[in-house]
């Protein structure tokens, strides 16, 4: 019995070819865009799995109150936390502190040389990360870093640096005159390179002496590793408890800082962040590495079903539509014997082989378009989602269930029907099938016009973050990174900024030069350098914030084009004067409790340093609100000083397009002929500071994938659709032509049915489109607006695309020779 079915199932495949080959190439595509989704969200929830203590680590997040109101939440704190935590409290295992840095690497080479390269991704941290998490150790043991001064480096640092050779027990020097980082480490270990899908993205780990650390400035990343069964919540309850209590005890040691002076810890409190959460559900200032958002990722796995269903109600629209043709089969098996659970099987076998050809054309889909779509998403993956414990289960319930939901209802209409009924042609079900399958592709097209109205808010908002005036002109500026070298003696620092003199006199000479600002930040960057300032508003009490600093020289303004709203700009005397003058941007201004631009300018605004001096600068001027950071974030308030050569990090150089590649290189040969010993780096400004958006633009390309498959299955069904409309009206054509209808009288005959249906999904998605798009949007302080646009060229776009689809099966009838249509039985 078995074979007689898939003899009659494989019969029925090959006989409608046209329509099998819809159905299979529109289930495929839906199955493999659900594949890649699901890879896709795979990767996303398997952040920070890998770690052996994972389900028990946790990060603190410093957060402080304000009569009541939450004024500072991030993900820094302060270096004695971790420490107290775990003096105080029996259920924290372990506690590790890091911070990040940038700097010169370099190491001796065997021939004498020098191998130095500027290193973005430095942590600084202690014995304990090692035990803590769980990067695999190719040389050395999870002790590497139990000594101050060792430094693990990662398998491409260890090629790069000592290639050929076994870099344990060699030695790296790492700069960084900034920060005044000047480390000279021995290599203990080498572990693999971190894995994608970790939050912590490092190439070297350099271990210090931290001990009990102090109060004074939040700027360690501090985790804790609580025993095992702890509640986390129970905990935090605790912890604020603690905190609480001896928040006085603790305000007494936090002000041995050389910069800050003593730190409020009114306030304080801390909550905490599970590992494995961080990647998705946190999106603090200053975060280690850019996240994802949570919503966004359970999103796609929303539109892969959507994308699914599409597909298999395409072939259940085929399928019912069918009905009809294959209703006298079905009467003459009856006549012949044939029970109704044997049709319902025959049914279900030939929806479960097209199914599984769909799947294997899916897998195989999928797989050519892994690597692309893994470039699309700018993350690096493979398709592993095979190699999971539930990939099987889930996805053979998700093909039973698609056979069960495609094939199960058209099964139970025909088998159902008397056969009488059915050879003489009353086929009754007919309506109410036809009734489904408008209810169907309504559903088909809701979610298509959806989807491109969806696209198109997510790419109009990331063209208006990367266009909108940033109050400022990044565009030709390339950035030079400043020499990392360190200047330890006065005679150093002097002879760097005569050198600093010289590269900038003579990069102004290279005739495709416009310009050259220097700064100690740049847009885009997250600025490190941060000081409390007191201001004493008239008639107000004395307001203290903590504000990020750039230092900045005279050219910095007007090269940038910056607007100045209220006194002067910085020149080469602000440091030569009674107070040493600086610039305060909008934000600062209402931060530090101005009334105006206007009111700030000549107040006197208060620094201390570590010693309790107090110095007091004079505001000079009030510069225009200027994007520091993405369009995502509400302005930074912001504190310009006159640059110190020796606190540079980047020299910014406006260029011409013309001969660009010609001018970088004339660029290096000057950088190198005066800095000799230093790396060359050179990035372009806008490229940089458009990477904030990267998120958005990955989400948007998927995003816009994705409507694309819909697109293409919903054409798929709406093609087939058009084909069998055809074939059960063909006699109406042909009598339709014989009495005078034209080839638009027979286009609109066909199309009409379909159109009104579209337009109804139009009505339909539209209002959801604009709340989702609304809802979205909200959650950035600087937004585009939802244009009528956005919603019409969905609509025009389907409605055109459809018309396309059943224009031609539709002009091509209407052409036919009306006898032969006639002549058909």
């Amino acid at each position: 019995m078995l074979k007689n079915y898939l003899t009659i199932a494989w019969r029925i495949l090959l006989r409608q070819r046209v329509f099998s080959l819809i159905n299979i190439l529109g289930l495929a595509t839906g199955m493999a865009a659900c594949l890649l989704i699901v890879q896709y969200m795979s990767f996303e929830l398997s952040y920070d799995n890998f770690h052996a203590n994972g389900k028990n680590i946790y990060r603190l997040e410093h957060q402080r109150y304000e009569d009541g109101a939450l004024t500072e939440n991030m993900p820094l704190t302060y270096s004695a936390a971790g420490p107290v935590l775990k003096s105080a409290f029996p259920g924290v295992v372990r506690q590790t502190r890091l911070a990040t840095g940038a700097g010169m690497v370099s190491a001796l080479q065997p021939g004498g040389g020098l191998l130095a390269f500027n290193e973005p991704n430095i942590y600084y941290t202690e014995g304990s990360f090692l035990h803590m998490f769980s990067f695999p150790m190719i040389k050395g043991t999870a002790s590497a870093l139990d000594r101050p001064n060792a430094v693990v480096i990662t398998e491409s640092a260890a090629k790069k640096y000592f290639p050929g050779q076994d870099p344990v027990g060699k030695t790296l020097t790492i700069q960084e005159q900034v920060s005044g980082t000047d480390i000279t480490a021995m290599v203990t270990g080498v572990c693999r390179d971190v894995p994608a899908n970790s939050h912590l993205q490092f190439n070297f780990l350099v271990s210090q002496d931290m001990q009990q650390g102090d109060w004074v400035y939040p700027e360690y990343y501090t985790y804790v590793q609580l025993a095992p069964g702890t509640n986390a919540k129970a905990f935090e309850a605790k912890l604020a408890l603690y905190i609480n209590k001896n928040i006085a005890g603790l305000s007494k040691n936090n002000s041995s800082s050389n910069t800050q002076g003593k730190s409020n810890l009114a306030g304080l409190t801390f909550a905490l962040q599970p590992l494995r959460d961080i990647h998705l559900y946190s999106n603090l200032p200053q975060e280690l590495t850019p996240g994802v958002s949570g919503r966004l990722v359970w999103f796609l796995g929303i539109i892969a079903l959507l994308i699914l269903s599409i597909a298999y109600i395409n072939y259940l629209n085929l399928s019912t539509a069918k009905v009809i043709e294959r209703a006298k089969e079905v009467g003459i098996r009856k006549v012949l014997g044939s029970q109704r659970v044997q049709l319902i099987k025959q049914f279900l076998l030939e929806s479960l082989i097209l199914n599984v050809i769909s799947l294997i054309a899916a897998v195989g889909i999928t797989l050519l378009c892994m690597p692309w779509f893994s470039k699309l998403c700018g993350v690096d993956m493979q398709f592993t989602i095979w190699k999971n414990y539930w990939f099987a289960p889930s996805f053979a319930a998700l093909l039973l269930q698609g056979v069960l939901v495609s094939a199960l209802y058209p099964a139970l209409v025909l088998s159902a029907c008397r056969p009488v009924q059915i050879l003489k042609g009353r086929f009754l079900n007919s309506g109410k099938n036809f009734t489904l399958r408008k209810a169907l592709v309504i559903f088909q097209f809701t979610t298509t016009v959806a989807f491109m109205a969806g696209a198109l808010i997510v790419y109009r908002q990331v063209s208006y973050m990367q266009t909108d005036n940033r109050g400022m002109d990044m565009r030709q500026t390339v950035v030079v990174v400043a020499p990392k070298n360190i200047r330890a003696t006065d005679d150093e620092g002097a002879a760097y900024a005569h050198k600093d003199t010289v590269f900038q006199q003579e990069v102004v000479r290279n005739a495709g030069v416009e310009g050259i600002a220097l700064s100690s930040s740049i847009p885009g960057e997250n600025i490190g350098y941060i000081m409390r300032y007191t201001s004493h508003p008239q008639g107000d009490e004395p307001k203290s914030e903590r504000l990020a600093t750039m230092e900045i020289n005279s050219g910095f303004i007007r090269q940038f084009k910056m607007k100045m709203v209220a006194g002067d700009t910085l020149d080469n005397n602000a440091w030569n004067r009674k107070y040493a003058a600086m610039l305060l941007n909008e934000a600062a201004v209402t931060a530090l409790g101005f009334k105006s631009p206007q009111d700030a300018v000549g107040k006197l605004i208060e620094t201390k340093n570590g010693r309790g001096r107090v110095f007091e600068n004079e505001v000079v001027g009030v510069m225009k609100n200027f994007h520091q950071s993405s369009l995502k974030e509400p302005f930074v308030p912001l504190v310009f000083r006159q640059y110190d050569p020796n606190s540079v990090s980047n020299y910014e150089i406006k260029v011409n397009t013309g001969n660009m590649q010609q001018t970088i290189a004339g660029i290096e040969k000057t950088y190198k002929t005066v800095f000799p010993q230093s790396a060359f780096e050179y990035f372009f400004l806008d490229d940089f500071f458009n990477r904030q958006y990267n998120a958005e633009q990955h989400f948007g390309q998927v995003f816009t994938l994705f409507a694309g498959f819909a697109i293409i299955v919903a054409c798929m069904g709406l093609f087939g659709l058009t084909l069998i409309t055809i074939n059960q009206r063909t006699k109406e054509i042909g009598i339709r032509k014989v009495l005078g209808a034209t080839v638009p009288n027979i286009l609109l005959l066909i199309a009409k049915d379909f159109l009104v249906l579209i337009v109804i999904a139009d009505v339909i998605a539209l209002p959801f489109v604009y709340w989702g798009g609304h809802q979205w949007l909200q959650g950035y302080a600087f937004r585009t607006t939802l244009s009528w646009w956005l919603f019409a060229i969905p609509l025009l776009a389907v409605i055109l695309i459809a018309l396309l689809t059943v224009s031609r099966q539709a002009i091509k009838a209407a052409l036919t020779n009306p006898v032969k249509s006639l002549r058909m039985e």
